[in-house]
């Protein structure tokens, strides 16, 4: 399969669940989403480096640009070990 069937793939999914044509979404936009969710939900950044397949981990380290302040601010308060004293 083609990158560019993918790609139509995943935008005619999009418009079929009403995802508005303003939201960008491709094959891209999904990487960086799972990186940003996989970073959000706790593992590594060379977890995550390794997964993506990147040679670099400098390459991965841009997608903690995405996330907010406040989800490195929850994911930290629930996994400080001085939450529990």
């Amino acid at each position: 399969m083609t990158d560019e069937a993918v790609a139509r793939i995943l935008k005619h999914a999009a418009k079929e669940v009403g995802v508005s044509s303003s939201v960008r979404v491709s094959p891209h936009t999904c990487r960086h989403t799972f990186a940003q969710m996989q970073l959000k939900n706790g593992l590594d950044l060379y977890s995550v480096s390794r997964l993506m397949g990147h040679v670099n981990i400098m390459i991965t380290q841009r997608y903690l640009l995405g996330i907010k302040d406040k989800d490195i601010v929850d994911r930290g308060t629930q996994t400080s070990p001085l939450m529990n004293l």
